[in-house]
C-alpha cells in the first residue's frame, strides 16, 4: 500500500508539472500572437518629401495624393517640401529619374504589410525596398524631359449671340472639366467679329456655334480618343461645331432648323386624342419649334391643307421643311407620315397615338391604348 501511495504521489506531481508546462506554453503562444497582432496593427512609419514646381498653380494637386496616403494605416513622422529650382530637389530628380513634377518621395516602412505594399504599387514606382516615387498624377504637370508644363488646355468659342435658338456647346467645356481636363484659358468670339472671321477662315468652319480645343488635350489619353471620334485635329486644335440644329450655316448665311408646326384637328370631336400631345413627342426628338399655329378642319386654312395634302384623318400635325435638319426625327417619321414634294412633313397615322376622325367616312375611330 505504501508503494502504491508513493507511485500515485509521483504521478500527481508529474501531471501537475505537465499542466504547468502546457499552460505556460499556451500563455507564451497567446502573448506571442498578441505581439504579432500589435505589430501588424502598428501604423507604418513613413517620411515624405514633396517636390513642387513653383510656377504652376494649375498643376496636379499633390496634396490630394498625400491625403490618400494619410488615410492608410501610416504614421508620417516627417514632411519636407522642396521646389524644383532648389539644389536638393534637382539632385533627387536626377537620382531617382523623376519625370513628372509635382511628386512625392515616400520612404520608410512601405512594405510593412501586403496591403500597404499593394497600395504603393498602385500609385508609384519603387527605386528600392524602402522608397516609393509617386507617379500616378494627371495633367497638367511639369514634364522634366521637355522642361515645360504639359496638359494646359485652351478653349476658344465662336458664337452667334443674336441666335437665341442656336444650340449651345457650353456642355462640351463642362464635360471636359468634369473629366479632369485642365482648361486654363477660355475665350469667346462672335462669329462676325474680326477674331471670329479670322478663326472661321483659318479652320474652314462652316457652322456656328463652334469650339476649338488645343491639342494639349492629347496628354489626356482617354479623353483624346473620345474627341478624335467627333473632331479633326487642325493646326494645333481640335475643331468641333454644332452637329444638331438649330445652328447658323455660314455658307447659306441663315439659321438652320427653325421649324413651323401646324396643328390640324376637328374641334368638335371630343373623343379624339389631344393633338398637343404631338408637341411633347417632337420635343423628345429634339425638334425646335420656332412658330406654331392651330387650325380647325372647318376653317379656310384647314380646308386648304386638307385639299392640298389629301389629308384623310385628324387630328394630325404638319411640319415645315426645316424639320429635315433633325435626323432622329426624320428616321422616326418614316412610320408616321409622308414628306411632300414641297418638303412639308404631313402626319398620316394619328391611330398610332389615339382616337381619331376619318374625314372620308366622317366617323370617329376609337383606338384602344
Amino acid at each position: 500500500i505504501e508503494i502504491l501511495l508513493y507511485v500515485m504521489l509521483i504521478l500527481i506531481v508529474a501531471i501537475s508539472l505537465l499542466n504547468i508546462s502546457i499552460i505556460q506554453g499556451r500563455a507564451e503562444k497567446v502573448n506571442g500572437a498578441k505581439e504579432v497582432a500589435k505589430e501588424f496593427l502598428r501604423p507604418a512609419k513613413l517620411e515624405v518629401t514633396k517636390i513642387l514646381f513653383a510656377d504652376c498653380e494649375e498643376c496636379f494637386d499633390i496634396e490630394n495624393a498625400l491625403e490618400s496616403i494619410k488615410k492608410q494605416n501610416v504614421n508620417i513622422t516627417k514632411e519636407k517640401t522642396l521646389y524644383l529650382n532648389e539644389k536638393d530637389a534637382k539632385e533627387l530628380v536626377k537620382k531617382y529619374n523623376i519625370k513628372k513634377i509635382p511628386t512625392l518621395i515616400i520612404s520608410g516602412e512601405i512594405n510593412k504589410t501586403e496591403q500597404l505594399k499593394a497600395f504603393f504599387e498602385s500609385i508609384g514606382d519603387f527605386p528600392d525596398e524602402r522608397k516609393t516615387i509617386f507617379t500616378d498624377l494627371k495633367p497638367p504637370y511639369y514634364d522634366v524631359s521637355s522642361a515645360k508644363v504639359i496638359g494646359k488646355v485652351s478653349v476658344i468659342n465662336i458664337v452667334d449671340s443674336l441666335c437665341k435658338e442656336c444650340i449651345s456647346l457650353n456642355q462640351v467645356t463642362a464635360a471636359l472639366k468634369q473629366s479632369g481636363v485642365g482648361i486654363t484659358e477660355e475665350k469667346t468670339y462672335e462669329y462676325s467679329s474680326n477674331e471670329g472671321i479670322g478663326l472661321i477662315n483659318k479652320f474652314n468652319i462652316g457652322r456656328v456655334p463652334a469650339i476649338l480645343i488645343s491639342n494639349e488635350l492629347n496628354h489626356y489619353e482617354s479623353i483624346k480618343e473620345q474627341v478624335q471620334q467627333v473632331a479633326e485635329e487642325k493646326q494645333g486644335f481640335y475643331v468641333l461645331h454644332a452637329t444638331s440644329a438649330p445652328y447658323r450655316d455660314l455658307k447659306k448665311g441663315e439659321v438652320i432648323g427653325l421649324v413651323k408646326l401646324v396643328f390640324l384637328a376637328d374641334n368638335s370631336c371630343n373623343e379624339c386624342y389631344d393633338v398637343n400631345i404631338n408637341k411633347q413627342i417632337l420635343s423628345r426628338l429634339g425638334i425646335f419649334v420656332k412658330e406654331e399655329v392651330a387650325y380647325d378642319i372647318a376653317s379656310d386654312e384647314g380646308k386648304d391643307l386638307i385639299s392640298k395634302y389629301d389629308i384623310e384623318k385628324v387630328p394630325v400635325i404638319l411640319l415645315s421643311p426645316e424639320a429635315e435638319n433633325y435626323p432622329v426625327f426624320v428616321q422616326a417619321w418614316n412610320g408616321v407620315g409622308s414628306v411632300e414634294a414641297d418638303g412639308w412633313y404631313i402626319m398620316r397615322k394619328p391611330e398610332n397615338i389615339g382616337t381619331y376622325q376619318n374625314l372620308k367616312t366622317n366617323k370617329v375611330v376609337r383606338v384602344r391604348q
